[in-house]
């Protein structure tokens, strides 16, 4: 899926007005590099966890990236542990 595609997705979704109209802003042809950028791929878990820039996008973090990670690991622990779950939460 190419970026501008990938963007207009996200627009599609239920998001909080103000992260579309960020969307909307890069969506603009001056904002071709940060729009590339932001939605070019799915931000990875590294040996470090789940890192990246913060802003909006596919490729950054914010609350819907952590969102989608954090609906990952349940659906894990519910498949593989079903009737044994326990979890620890810690930031720095």
């Amino acid at each position: 899926m190419d970026v501008i595609a990938k963007a207009n997705q996200w627009l599609s979704n239920p998001i909080d007005q103000e992260d579309k109209d960020k969307i909307t802003e890069l969506l603009k042809s001056e904002h071709q590099k940060e729009l590339t950028d932001a939605f070019y791929k799915d931000l990875e878990f590294g040996t470090g966890g789940l890192r990246g820039i913060m802003g909006i996008g596919s490729n950054r973090m914010n609350k819907y990236t952590v969102a989608m990670a954090t609906q990952g690991l349940a659906n894990y622990l519910l498949h593989s542990f079903r009737d044994d779950i326990s979890v620890a939460i810690a930031y720095d």
